[in-house]
């Protein structure tokens, strides 16, 4: 599927545009020392992002083999959000180039939008503290709409909410999330090799790996 000269591009957020790893063991330690259990590494968590706070929470408690039901992982993801909500910026960084790849897309008239599972209001505050939220055109979380990553329907309804076709849309992203809703909507797949992703097998099915942001110039250059 062609991927260059596209007109618009939809960006997953944790593990793309964003290292936010750091915050989330930050805030899933803070949630583990309040029931007295072990913290988790920086790695253990860069496998279980991507699905929203609470299959993170959720993924957290089962890989530790700590007990848990429904009602207990609720308070558990209202400790780790109300500690997130406060600290969402104190480590997580954009990845190299991802703010001056964003404006030269800009500049070259490329509608750029966010597709993510994390929380639309939690983004936003991200992406406004790390000064690149004027740059999108839209932004999609976990509750925006009926479904989420992986179904198509956050591309979808991004791209008739932007009035733009599948022939001018290419989804970039990090995770298995990312390429099954690209492919149920029928739109080109980029992930980045660095992000938070334990299956190195989806790099098969993706229409381009790239390892470095700034390799997404490419794709319009000769626009």
């Amino acid at each position: 599927m062609p991927i260059t000269n596209r007109k618009m591009m939809l960006f997953d957020l944790d593990g793309t545009l964003v290292d936010t790893a750091p915050d989330f063991r930050n805030s899933v330690n803070y949630m583990l020392e309040h029931y007295s259990e072990p913290p988790v590494t920086l790695e253990e968590i860069r496998d279980w992002v991507g699905y929203g706070g609470r299959e993170l929470i959720r993924r957290t408690m089962l890989a530790k083999k700590i007990e848990f039901d429904d009602a207990k992982l609720d308070t558990m993801l209202e400790l780790f959000l109300s500690h997130y909500t406060e600290n969402i910026d104190d480590d997580s960084k954009l990845y190299a180039n991802v703010k001056e790849t964003l404006v030269f897309l800009k500049d070259n008239n490329i509608t750029l939008s966010v597709c993510t599972n994390k929380d639309e209001k939690l983004s936003n505050t991200l992406l406004e503290k790390l000064d690149v939220l004027h740059l999108f055109d839209y932004l999609v979380g976990a509750h925006t709409f009926e479904k989420r990553k992986p179904h198509p329907m956050p591309i979808l309804k991004t791209l008739e909410h932007l009035n733009m076709s599948k022939d001018e849309a290419v989804m970039i992203g990090d995770s298995i999330t990312d390429l099954k809703s690209a492919q149920g909507a029928g739109i080109p797949i980029v992930l980045v090799d660095y992000g938070y992703t334990d299956n190195k097998d989806i790099y098969n099915e993706a229409d381009l790996v790239i390892s470095n942001f700034s390799k997404l110039k490419e794709l319009i250059r000769s626009s």
